[in-house]
């Protein structure tokens, strides 16, 4: 699974090799999931603002934060971020992005968030095959139900995307274990967007998210002042990214299931891993091991502008036979 960033977030679902399966089944899926692209991607997007406010729910309790992105086109954007100690403000224009707020790596909950939303997106791959598209009851709207599996080598993942019948938006995503969950949808901009977001892993609720937006004024561009105390950064004329050079994988089992957990992390300048936290897990008994895994991995450095810079970054641990 390859993740993307457009105007609105999509999720590519990348494989290589061809399956057999009913032509007609998979031209219906492929066409009911280019209506739902259409439905929830605006032709052209104004100034806006986008507010985001969330639960999450896990080992330490309940905890509420929220997101916001003012976006002025072809200028700049200001994106700030809350949940308990964390805030973190950036403002963006062409040249330079300033800073302000923790320091620290962005907790693994607010990354989740902002691969859910606006709304999450998918298109098929030459190894997503496709078995059947039902017609089915999803929260009270009739929707077509497309199942499917995704293989990667060895493992092979179920899959349901519903997509409403009238309207053409995704209702439900379930990929693998995880839940997506869209309802409330609301006009904006000749899309159509979800109110609400749940995010749930083995039927275990993780994300509650409420969501809107709406145009900015001509006269609102003074969102992307530098706030005062901000650390102001030029943004990088060239980049790479970081590459690995030591990332010894965990012990294989001698059964059960592979397993993929992804971590949260700091790539520091000088190569190493720093303030790791569990991103997405589907197996928490193994969430320890793979934080002391990821902390032996060392790498080549972002470059910006030819210079050895920090760079956050989500690495997948994969756990054979355990």
């Amino acid at each position: 699974m390859k993740w993307a960033l457009a105007s609105f977030l999509i999720v590519f679902l990348v494989w290589d090799v061809a399956f057999s399966q009913d032509i007609k089944v998979r031209e219906e899926a492929v066409l009911l999931l280019e209506r739902a692209q259409q439905a929830s991607r605006a032709p052209k997007l104004p100034n806006l603002e986008r507010v985001d406010t969330f639960r999450t729910f896990g080992d330490a309790g309940i905890k509420e934060g929220s997101f916001s992105r003012m976006v002025i086109q072809g200028v700049g954007r200001r994106d700030e971020y809350t949940l308990g100690d964390y805030r973190l403000l950036n403002v963006w224009t062409q040249k330079q992005v300033a800073v302000t707020g923790s320091p620290h790596v962005m907790p693994g909950e607010l990354v989740n968030v902002g691969k859910l939303t606006p709304i999450l997106l998918v298109h098929f791959d030459g190894e997503d095959v496709i078995h059947s598209v039902s017609q089915r009851n999803v929260g009270g709207h009739n929707a077509r139900c497309i199942q499917f599996d995704t293989i990667r080598g060895q493992q092979t993942q179920n899959n349901e995307l519903c997509v409403d019948a009238d309207t053409g938006v995704l209702l439900e995503e379930k990929l693998g274990e995880e839940l997506i969950e869209n309802s409330d949808f609301f006009p904006f901009a000749g899309a159509l967007m979800p109110g609400k977001i749940q995010y749930s892993v083995r039927g275990t609720r993780k994300i509650e998210i409420s969501q809107f937006m709406k145009a900015l004024g001509d006269g609102e561009t003074n969102v992307l002042s530098a706030p005062p105390g901000a650390e102001v950064q030029k943004r990088c004329t060239t980049f790479r990214g970081p590459f690995g050079t030591s990332m010894p994988q965990p012990k294989p089992g001698n059964g059960g299931s592979d397993v993929d957990i992804v971590v949260h992390a700091m790539i520091l300048s000088n190569g190493r891993v720093y303030e790791a936290s569990i991103e997405n897990s589907e197996r928490p008994d193994l969430n320890d091991e793979a934080l002391a895994t990821v902390k032996q991995w060392t790498f080549t450095p972002a470059m910006c502008d030819g210079n050895p810079k920090e760079h956050e970054v989500s690495l997948g641990i994969h756990f054979q036979g355990r």
